[in-house]
């Protein structure tokens, strides 16, 4: 490790202000006003007086955590991409804030209010969907510093900067190498998906099954099994969207290594949306008759073909980007700044080279 990069003449000020304000609103300022309103709401309550110790208690327990990852959250901000010490913070703050969300469970406290209050919810179930997304936000900061790394070498002179692929040599099937990818794109991506088809659906249903427990009726005995078949499919659809969106990511706009696991992300999201949605009907039977059910086939199958409209999106975005990749020097998705930097030159060049507009002198006869 070098101490050196620590050194407070690669800190931006700039940087570091606008990196504790959205560390502050994320976890302090947010979470203290959720916390706050539901004390107040609670307060009120003679029934609901062990809730309102347990916000009271979290309302310390976010100031304490919320500052101390807001001021880390500066010089995660200060420091470059790529240097030891933007990694050391991002990595602390990754970390810190995961005994963050476990010390808002009070030692199991809160749950046990909820089942004596309300229903039997297990938030350690949800606490462990959301352990998963926060563990792939703490490699996204490894994968952040490997993307950047050379990037910060060459700045410093430190080696020597890539010689420029020549185009003509350069073969569709080449798009896959790895050196054209970026793993924290790849490992964002994945996050994202993982959050939007599997983590977000399981702790909903996790929240309906609770509900419904509460109600002790037999008669909704089928909707809890479907419940769980569901959970399942969503599961296993959702951790195979997450692992092909990881590629998708993973390599740049324009290659044909980002175009064919897009594609099958369309596919199989698309199966996801029909399966979550229960194929189309939904039942409820009573004990002896059928007592309910909803056709919303078309609905669902509209759905489904907007979900494959993606697909277009991805046949285009290849047309649009395969050129300016190539010509750019096939660079990494990560240094998208410096793409649409390059752009904008091009922009500027052509209407350079174009001249000022000719007035109306000029133009008249």
């Amino acid at each position: 490790m070098n101490f050196g990069e620590y050194d407070w003449k690669f800190v931006k000020l700039g940087d570091g202000l606008k990196s504790v304000t959205l560390h502050a609103l994320k976890y302090l300022v947010l979470p203290l006003l959720i916390v706050t309103i539901l004390y107040a709401m609670t307060s009120q309550i003679e029934d609901a007086s062990g809730f309102s110790d347990l916000f009271l208690q979290m309302r310390a327990l976010v100031l304490l955590f919320g500052i101390t990852l807001a001021a880390l959250g500066f010089f995660k901000g200060a420091y470059p991409k790529g240097t030891y010490a933007r990694l050391t913070f991002a990595l602390a703050i990754a970390i810190l804030a995961i005994f963050y969300a476990w010390s808002l469970l009070l030692d199991g406290r809160l749950q046990t209010e909820i089942a004596d209050k309300m229903f039997e919810l297990d938030i350690e179930q949800l606490f462990l969907l959301y352990l998963i997304g926060a563990l792939f936000s703490l490699f996204m900061q490894l994968g952040e510093f490997i993307d950047h790394r050379r990037a910060w070498w060459e700045r410093g002179k430190q080696v020597e900067p890539r010689e420029k692929e020549d185009i003509k040599d350069h073969r569709w099937h080449h798009d896959f190498r790895l050196r054209y990818g970026s793993l924290s794109n790849g490992l964002k991506l994945s996050k994202s998906a993982l959050f939007k088809y599997t983590i977000i659906p399981l702790a909903v249903i996790i929240l309906i099954k609770a509900g419904l427990s509460s109600l002790e009726i037999d008669e909704i005995d089928d909707l809890v099994q479907s419940l769980d078949d569901v959970y399942y499919s969503a599961l296993l659809l959702g951790i195979a969207i997450a692992a092909l969106s990881f590629f998708k990511g993973f390599y740049p706009k324009g290659s044909f290594s980002r175009f064919i696991p897009a594609m099958a992300v369309v596919l199989l999201s698309m199966y996801w949306t029909w399966i979550v949605g229960l194929e189309g009907v939904f039942m409820m039977e009573g004990a002896d008759v059928l007592t309910f059910t909803l056709d919303y086939t078309g609905i669902l199958l509209l759905m489904v073909c907007a979900t494959g409209l993606w697909g277009v999106y991805y046949a285009v975005e290849l047309w649009v980007y395969r050129r300016e990749w190539k010509e750019g020097g096939f660079k990494k998705d990560a240094f998208e700044g410096e793409r649409k930097k390059d752009r904008k030159e091009k922009k500027r060049k052509v209407k350079k080279d174009k001249g000022p507009a000719p007035s109306e002198e000029e133009v008249r006869p």
